[in-house]
């Protein structure tokens, strides 16, 4: 993974945030529960990277425990627990070492095979074998009797096959030398749950066995039941229970912290879920579980969406003793600022000081995605080694993209705009072709119409992401612009494409997209000519508007092969002289039904269109004082055919102007 940071001052206000949760409880913390922290963000937004900021600031001091629910191995919540169990029960300082007995008896009970056994005769068992195991170093000999021999065997649990060996075989690492028996508060919690139950704990317990027995004969891939969701349930009240029973001198310091990263995958979604339906309502008097949970995601999950939530500075305003806390607080990932990237591109370069025309195309390019921006750094730091000037982010993107076990390898392998679109768009495998050609839509309406169109409605996005679904951020931003590129390297995909969406255009009345498409498949000449003639007809605010929107079409095919902003210039204006025939031309120049040379209105009209495209394209160079002069110019003169916009022209020729002595 290519390493990137996120500005200084917001990365900060976040640790403090999630600090002064953690502290001991205190005003309206005292006795009630902590908020869930979540960090939303879109794909490579630096969600991990503050999980990982928060794990290097509490490792070895607090107990803590990490999780990322994107990778494998945490379908299952007794699973998962395990693993959460044993990274919290490791030896802290002034912590000593968390103990988890009602999760250990329970994971006891599941072991035992009680089947063919009456009530009585199963509750008389469990007595049994209950009070064996309550001798010095029970979880010792109980969790090497489960691991069994040899050392890679597993166990099946409720019928989930559980890779238990590394986990519990810590725990009993941990517990044995100084929870040589458990106490008895520990079973009896079977019987009355922290929820006021009248039950006898073995009644629990043998219940608990069943549970297990129906689901090992239902098997691993056996359908949801009532006895999945009751052993998952008792597995994570128990686990909870175990924290709420700290010592009290755990209580006197900074809570435990679980760190779950991308909660809002489905095992995310029912590991948290569980977590937050576990929690047993507080009695007046009770004290909540010491526990800090953060989570991450792209947006927050249904489990918390719908419950009273409050920004992350809520824990920073030392909130008073009787104002109830929310049940989250919401920290939205911010995107680099261009001093950010300043900076950055900065520390990539041996001076320290980046162009800063390229910082500004970078944040342009990038729209502030910090996974981004951190792999073009890393292809300006290998041409910067080998004294090799950059001028354009399309010269960043042919870089190699570092090994991630290497980070300055150059060894074959992706390049820096291979390795963007694998990170923003996983698993595409074979259907990247047809995923470009959705990105030639001009909004995301557009796109997801295209997509009905070539197959792709319907497929089950990871993470439920859609390439063209805006809420995904800057990272949507970024994966389009990759993706019409992509695009524009298959010039029959792209008339196409934008073909078909010309033609919706037109089915609609929707001019500004038909001006839009026509362009992007070069009819600059018959574009400008509609442009002209519409000038004496629009007010001069509406008029720049349209030319605004229309010129947003990108350059396509004529910007496939990388050239400086001036020479793209001089290949658009080639284009309206020699490209297609528009749907005006069908003969092309020169044919039957060609309306005649451009006058001056219209070679103007040409001008402003195709500098406006090369300016609004990140990917080309930096030389782009020419181009803005060329727009002012281009203004001045249509100004005077406007009916009522000279005074808007004239501020769009001095804004022009400014930027020509900006990019001087």
């Amino acid at each position: 993974m290519v390493a990137t940071r996120q500005p200084v001052f917001e990365r900060e206000t976040a640790i403090r945030g999630v600090h002064a949760l953690m502290r001991p409880g205190k005003g309206a913390l005292a006795r009630g529960r902590r908020p869930v922290v979540f960090f939303e963000g879109g794909p490579g937004s630096g969600k991990s990277l503050l999980l990982r900021t928060l794990d290097d600031w509490v490792n070895q001091h607090v107990p803590y425990a990490r999780v990322d629910f994107a990778a494998s191995g945490y379908d299952e919540i007794p699973r998962t627990l395990v693993l959460l169990a044993e990274r919290l029960a490791r030896y802290r300082p002034r912590y000593r070492r968390l103990r988890f007995p009602r999760l250990l008896i329970a994971l006891l009970v599941i072991e035992q095979d009680l089947d063919g056994l009456d009530f009585e005769r199963a509750r008389e068992a469990l007595r049994t074998h209950l009070k064996q195991r309550r001798g010095a170093r029970w979880p010792e000999r109980f969790l090497r009797e489960l691991l069994g021999e040899p050392p890679e065997a597993s166990t099946t649990v409720g019928g989930l096959t559980l890779a238990f060996r590394l986990p519990l075989q810590g725990i009993a690492v941990a517990l044995a030398a100084v929870f040589p028996t458990f106490p008895r508060r520990s079973q009896h919690w079977f019987g009355h749950r922290d929820l006021g139950r009248t039950d006898h704990e073995l009644d629990t317990l043998v219940e608990l066995n069943r549970w297990a027995e129906e689901l090992r004969a239902a098997g691993r891939d056996g359908p949801a039941t009532a006895a999945r969701d009751s052993l998952d349930a008792l597995l994570t009240e128990a686990f909870l229970a175990d924290l709420r029973d700290v010592p009290r001198r755990v209580r006197a310091l900074p809570t435990p912290l679980l760190l779950l990263d991308n909660v809002d995958t489905p095992a995310g979604r029912a590991f948290l879920g569980r977590l937050l339906d576990a929690r047993p309502p507080l009695e007046p008097g009770a004290r909540a579980e010491p526990l800090t949970v953060v989570a991450t995601g792209r947006l927050a999950p249904p489990e918390l969406s719908d419950t009273p939530h409050a920004p992350l500075r809520w824990a920073l305003a030392a909130p008073a003793a009787g104002e109830p806390p929310p049940a989250w607080l919401r920290y939205r990932i911010p995107d680099l600022a261009r001093a950010d990237i300043q900076r950055l591109l900065g520390d990539a370069t041996p001076r320290g000081a980046a162009d800063r025309r390229l910082v500004r195309l970078v944040h342009e390019f990038t729209a502030g995605h910090p996974e981004a921006v951190g792999a073009l750094a890393a292809g300006l730091a290998a041409r910067a080694a080998r004294r090799v000037a950059t001028d354009s982010v399309a010269e960043l993107l042919a870089e190699p993209a570092p090994a991630p076990d290497r980070p300055g390898s150059r060894a074959a392998g992706p390049t820096v705009e291979e390795w963007l679109v694998g990170r923003l768009l996983p698993d595409a495998d074979g259907r990247l072709p047809a995923i470009a050609r959705c990105a030639a839509g001009r909004t995301p309406a557009e796109s997801l119409w295209l997509s009905q169109r070539v197959g792709l409605a319907g497929v089950a996005w990871p993470g439920g992401v859609e390439p063209w679904d805006p809420s995904a951020g800057a990272g949507s931003a970024v994966l389009g612009r990759l993706l019409r590129r992509r695009l524009a390297a298959a010039p029959a995909d792209w008339r196409a494409a934008h073909a078909e969406l010309r033609a919706h255009c037109e089915e609609r009345a929707d001019l500004p997209g038909q001006l839009y498409h026509r362009l992007a498949l070069g009819e600059s000449r018959a574009v400008a000519l509609e442009l002209v003639a519409l000038l004496p007809r629009l007010p001069g605010e509406e008029w720049l508007a349209l030319v605004r929107e229309v010129a947003a079409a990108p350059p396509g095919p004529a910007a496939a092969r990388p050239r400086p902003a001036p020479a793209l210039f001089h290949v658009l204006l080639r284009e309206s002289a020699d490209g297609p025939a528009g749907p005006d031309r069908p003969d092309g120049p020169g044919g039957p039904d060609d309306p005649g040379a451009l006058d001056e209105s219209g070679t103007r009209v040409t001008h402003l269109l195709a500098a406006l495209r090369v300016v609004g394209d990140p990917l080309s160079g930096s030389a782009r004082e020419l181009l803005h002069t060329q727009i002012a110019q281009a203004l001045a003169g249509l100004a005077s055919h406007s009916p009522d916009g000279l005074v808007v022209f004239d501020q769009s020729v001095r804004d022009y102007r400014a930027q020509a002595q900006w990019w001087s």
